[in-house]
């Protein structure tokens, strides 16, 4: 019997869910290695397991037995890469990370540096003016100067997914705002999603927003890529600031196209539900991630992607016995 090590070339999509267009990209970016899309979520009936070659339930991140859950999944299926999906798993699973590699796994992750700065959403406003980046003023309740100026946009410290996010119209509406809460000035403009891919190094290979035109429990159902060149230069100094970023980020800004500025609001240092757009515009990110920790090759730097390209999802159902 030989004694090399096993090859790991599966990949893992952690925590599915609804996500089914982001699954079916990852299916067809292993079928072309012949490889196998492994999907998890804690709940069994989630619509990407019909999608997926293997579905395996997980208990949820904060369960005693969820690391060793995952690491015995990865290492009985020969998962090459893990790429996280839900907000809140991604320092639990920095945490995992070097167990996870040691046994031949790679985890498409930003370094625990870059996390905390993203989802900390104080952490995130000092990232900003450190580094000059044009953000809404941020308070918190304590921090409010004497005059406000309504509206207020209020939204919890590590929120995600625009969840808790509500507009304050006035007093009374501010003093139901929970005090670890925090408080920005209403951005003006177009709001903009904008998907980046980073190398292993942290260097950002491709920049592509999007225009968020309707939007349902805070996912993009219809948007379109922009090429807006001084949106796409914030978010390469935002990228090359970052601490220890890599694989894919998407960036959360407002454009206001008669003025020419940029109002950046949050960070989300995983992938995000509209990054289908992306792909179908030719900036094919899972792809890139499989080529560089499953194929061992660089990805280049790519700009010819595609712009005014219009998505306009509509609900599907999936049956299952």
């Amino acid at each position: 019997m030989s004694n090399a090590p096993r090859t790991f070339k599966n990949l893992l999509l952690l925590s599915g869910g609804s996500k089914v267009a982001i699954a079916r990209i990852a299916k067809k970016a292993t079928q072309s290695r012949g490889a196998t899309l492994h999907i998890s979520d804690t709940r069994a009936q989630v619509p990407t397991r019909e999608i997926a070659d293997e579905f395996t339930l997980l208990p949820t991140h904060t369960a005693h037995d969820w690391s060793s859950a995952l690491k015995e999944l990865c290492q009985k299926a020969s998962i090459g890469l893990v790429i996280p999906t839900r907000h809140t798993e991604l320092l639990a699973l920095q945490d995992l990370k070097p167990e996870l590699e040691s046994q031949g796994t790679a985890v498409s992750l930003s370094g625990e540096n870059t996390l905390k700065t993203c989802i900390h959403k104080l952490d995130t406003h000092e990232f900003f003016q450190k580094n000059q980046i044009p953000s809404p003023t941020t308070f918190t309740k304590t921090t409010l100067p004497p005059e406000i100026r309504y509206p207020l946009i209020a939204k919890p410290q590590a929120g995600a997914s625009s969840a808790g996010i509500s507009e304050i119209q006035n007093a009374d509406e501010l003093a139901n705002v929970p005090s670890d809460w925090i408080l920005q000035s209403k951005a003006s403009g177009i709001e903009f999603t904008v998907n980046l891919y980073l190398d292993k190094n942290g260097k950002p290979l491709c920049i592509i927003p999007h225009e968020r035109i309707a939007v349902e429990s805070g996912e993009v159902v219809q948007a379109r890529t922009r090429r807006i060149p001084k949106l796409i230069e914030i978010c390469k100094s935002i990228a090359q600031a970052l601490p220890d970023a890599s694989g894919i980020i998407n960036i959360q800004a407002f454009y206001d196209q008669n003025a020419n500025t940029v109002s950046v609001i949050e960070i989300n240092p995983r992938i995000g539900g509209g990054y289908p757009l992306c792909d179908a515009a030719k900036g094919h990110y899972i792809e890139w991630l499989c080529q560089e920790h499953l194929d061992h090759k660089a990805p280049q730097s790519f700009q010819a992607w595609t712009e005014n390209l219009l998505m306009m999802r509509y609900r599907e159902a999936l049956f299952s016995l």
